[in-house]
């Protein structure tokens, strides 16, 4: 019976290992207006590569997506511009910190898209811009994001 009790109490003192965070989640969607198609595609990829090389962020689908990242390109006389656009849904836990206590009224605000962030990037290089729409990202709302875990 000792053996069991000291094991026990062993266990209750070893702290339990500790859980990695959970990833950010992000969606990522990428269209042309007036620019090649490929573009969209080559700016779709290294956003995408740029976003994953990040350990604590996950590109997810967007039907499971709370937070998407919607970038649009286009192009004129080979210089590309492109359009920055995050948006996030409210959820109901963050609703009733608010106040909204109404299921009605809960329901329609969760359908709803906030903008977070919205930049413009220009350059003939899709590669260049696909870094710095990233660094962009990372120095802005992902920053954000892993502060508000470390709380």
């Amino acid at each position: 019976m000792k053996p069991l009790i000291a094991l026990a109490l062993w266990l209750a003192a070893v702290p339990a290992a500790a859980q990695p965070p959970e990833k950010i989640q992000l969606a990522l969607e990428v269209a042309s207006v007036g620019a090649p198609a490929d573009a969209a595609t080559t700016l779709q990829n290294d956003i995408r590569t740029g976003l994953s090389a990040a350990s604590d962020v996950a590109v997810i689908p967007r039907a499971a997506a709370r937070r998407i990242v919607r970038v649009i390109v286009t192009a004129s006389d080979g210089v590309y511009g492109v359009s920055l656009l995050v948006t996030e849904q409210y959820d109901r836990p963050t609703l009733m910190i608010l106040g909204i206590e109404d299921d009605d009224l809960a329901e329609r605000m969760m359908r709803l898209q906030i903008v977070n962030e919205h930049l413009g990037f220009s350059g003939r290089d899709l590669s260049e811009i696909g870094r710095r729409v990233v660094a962009a990202l990372d120095d802005g709302l992902l920053r954000a994001l892993r502060s508000l875990r470390k709380q």
